[in-house]
C-alpha cells in the first residue's frame, strides 16, 4: 500500500508538470499571435509599369484602416539619385516637388504619380497612424525599359528588341508568330539591372509588312504588357512605338 508522503508527492509532481505545459503553450501562443499582427501590419509588394503611365499607388488594403481615425500618413520614397516624403497631417508637407501628391478620399489616401519614369524608380514606404493602431506597406516599384530597332549587316535585316528587368525576366514573343532558326535570345548583366536581348535575322523573301515585339512583365500587381512595331516597308527603315496598359491575370 501507498503511504501518505508518496501518494502527496505524486500528486504535486502532476501539478507541476501540468502547470508547466500550460506556460509552455501560453508562451506558444503569445508568439504566434505576436508574429501574425507583424504580419497583419506590415505589407510588401512589387510593381511594374509602363513609362508614361498615371500610376496610383495604394496604402496597403483599404478595408484594414479606419480612414475616418486617421491621425497621419506619410509615404517616405527612396529614388535612384535622392530621397524625399510627402505626407497628409497638419505639421507634414511636400518635401519632393516633382508632381506627386496624395489624393484623399472616403475609403483611403493614394499616391499619386503622374507619368511615371524611369527617374521614378525605387523603395516606396508608406506609414499610416491611426486611432486603433498602425500600418506598413513597403512598395518596390519598376518601371520598364523597352526598345526595338531595325537595321541591316552585310546586307542581312536584323529585328532586335530589347527589354530591362531587375528580378523577374519579362517574355519576349513577336507577332505575327516567326519560326526562323536565326532568332537569338540572351541576357546581359548590366550591373544595376538586366536587359533581355531577342533578334531576329529576316530572310530576304519575308512577305510581311510589320514586326510587332511584345513583352510581358509578371508582378504581383498583375501582368504588364508593352508591345513595339517596326514597319519593314521598302527600304527605309523605321519605328513606331505603342505603349498598352497594364491588364491583369
Amino acid at each position: 500500500m501507498v503511504n501518505n508522503k508518496t501518494l502527496m508527492m505524486v500528486v504535486l509532481l502532476s501539478i507541476f508538470v501540468a502547470g508547466s505545459q500550460t506556460k509552455g503553450d501560453q508562451a506558444t501562443a503569445s508568439h504566434q499571435n505576436k508574429d501574425s499582427a507583424i504580419k497583419q501590419l506590415t505589407d510588401f509588394k512589387e510593381q511594374t509599369f509602363i513609362p508614361g503611365s498615371d500610376v496610383i499607388l495604394q496604402c496597403g488594403n483599404a478595408t484594414d484602416i479606419n480612414w475616418n481615425e486617421l491621425i497621419y500618413i506619410v509615404w517616405n520614397i527612396s529614388l535612384q539619385d535622392r530621397k524625399c516624403w510627402l505626407g497628409l497631417s497638419p505639421k507634414l508637407d511636400d518635401k519632393c516637388k516633382d508632381g506627386k501628391r496624395l489624393y484623399n478620399t472616403s475609403d483611403g489616401v493614394y499616391l499619386v504619380i503622374p507619368k511615371i519614369s524611369i527617374e521614378d524608380e525605387g523603395f516606396y514606404s508608406c506609414d499610416v497612424s491611426y486611432k486603433a493602431g498602425s500600418y506598413l506597406a513597403n512598395v518596390s516599384v519598376s518601371v520598364t525599359q523597352f526598345s526595338t530597332q531595325l537595321y541591316s549587316e552585310n546586307n542581312q535585316r536584323i529585328a532586335v528588341c530589347h527589354a530591362t528587368f531587375k528580378k523577374t525576366a519579362p517574355t519576349l514573343h513577336w507577332e505575327p508568330a516567326l519560326n526562323f532558326s536565326t532568332s537569338i535570345s540572351s541576357v546581359k548583366n548590366l550591373g544595376r539591372f538586366f536587359m533581355m536581348e531577342n533578334r531576329v535575322y529576316l530572310p530576304d523573301n519575308v512577305n510581311i509588312s510589320e514586326l510587332t515585339c511584345v513583352a510581358t512583365y509578371t508582378s504581383e500587381s498583375g501582368s504588364v504588357q508593352h508591345k513595339s512595331t517596326l514597319h519593314l516597308t521598302g527600304t527605309t527603315f523605321y519605328l513606331r512605338m505603342k505603349e498598352e496598359t497594364p491588364t491583369k491575370r
